[in-house]
């Protein structure tokens, strides 16, 4: 799962469209973060979801196949992204960067936003 500051710096670059099963991080009334899914139960549901992530009460975690096709569409050569068994870390690599990470989430998350932030 991808770490909640890299989900909030993607959100500055790109505007997601959450999905039912997406996971979000919801703010408790301490402050605490719940993590919960997107379940639609009906269509007002729907509307509350997106209406929470507008006003910033909701902490969207993008997929890795989201970030995956982003970073797709916006390379202008290929990249891979690997596990390495040695060192329990997963690799992205293209033809400017090489990120190691914990888990693949985040390694992808950094190539985007180093990707977007370029770009900015």
């Amino acid at each position: 799962m991808i770490r909640v500051d890299l989900a909030k710096e993607l959100a500055k670059y790109l505007q997601w469209e959450p999905k039912v099963g997406d996971l979000t991080i919801v703010y408790g009334e301490l402050g605490e973060e719940i993590i919960e899914p997107i379940i639609l139960r009906h269509e007002k549901e729907k509307k509350i979801v997106l209406s929470l992530r507008e006003v910033g009460d909701l902490v969207w975690l993008p997929r890795l196949s989201m970030m995956l096709y982003e970073l797709k569409i916006r390379s202008l050569k290929g990249f891979s992204l690997n596990y390495d068994k040695d060192s329990n870390t997963w690799l992205y690599k293209d033809e400017k960067i090489e990120i190691c990470e914990e888990n693949p989430e985040d390694a992808v998350a950094l190539a985007l936003l180093n990707l977007l932030e370029k770009k900015a």
